[in-house]
């Protein structure tokens, strides 16, 4: 009997493990972990995503270069960068002629990243620090982005609401909203399409909406509203 209570016990324990570890990726055990297990899964990290070149530039910088077009030298900020996946396939583009600064809190992932983005010289900066306290002023990015990362934060009501001070009367705010089955093992952080886009419309963004775009991701763009004097 006791080699029963112990099987089982392993087994509970394994899989509690398992969710707080890998499938939540340490949230439920605080900031530090998050980064902790970014910093030593860095090295394999763009081995794990494997992403391809004219995908990339086909769902996601296409799209925001059409958010761009009419913004002469756009200041783009890439929330939870990483190892510099968004700000390298965009200023790849021979139609981006801004200039792009991204943000992330691991230390080993930004000196991925650095490597990844030095040809650009100074079209690209790198920040390292949270995503709930952005230490820039308000009104300043033409685009903001956080991709595949909003459900790692400690909370994503703080960093969404500093990505919105953070940008421009006018600018464009993509992010992404996890779904499918995983997505619900996030407990207490879970939005469906409604919730997450009622939750963007709540902190002033307007012509919110939800694009499909992979397996375990939509994209949500929001706009900020141009406020003007009558």
């Amino acid at each position: 009997m006791l080699w029963i209570v112990l099987i089982l016990t392993t087994a509970v324990l394994t899989t509690l493990l398992y969710w707080l570890l890998i499938t939540t990726e340490g949230v439920y055990l605080g900031r530090r972990v998050v980064v902790w297990l970014y910093d030593i899964t860095a090295h394999k990290y763009d081995g794990i995503k494997e992403f391809e070149p004219d995908t990339e530039q086909f769902f996601l910088i296409r799209p925001l270069l059409v958010r761009l077009r009419r913004i002469p030298n756009p200041l783009v900020l890439d929330v939870a960068t990483g190892t510099g996946r968004l700000p390298h396939f965009l200023l790849e583009a021979p139609t981006f002629n801004g200039r792009v600064v991204g943000l992330d809190a691991s230390r080993k992932m930004l000196a991925l990243a650095n490597e990844k983005l030095r040809p650009f010289g100074q079209r690209a900066t790198l920040v390292q620090q949270v995503a709930d306290k952005l230490p820039f002023a308000n009104d300043q990015f033409d685009l903001v982005t956080c991709l595949e990362a909003l459900e790692f934060f400690p909370s994503d009501t703080a960093a969404l609401q500093e990505m919105v001070r953070v940008l421009k009367p006018g600018g464009t705010l993509l992010v992404t909203r996890r779904k499918g089955r995983e997505a619900k093992l996030f407990f207490g952080r879970y939005r469906n399409v409604q919730q997450f886009e009622t939750a963007l419309t709540q902190l002033g963004l307007e012509e919110v909406h939800t694009n499909p775009w992979q397996v375990d991701y939509d994209q949500v763009f929001g706009r900020k509203p141009v406020f003007t004097n009558q």
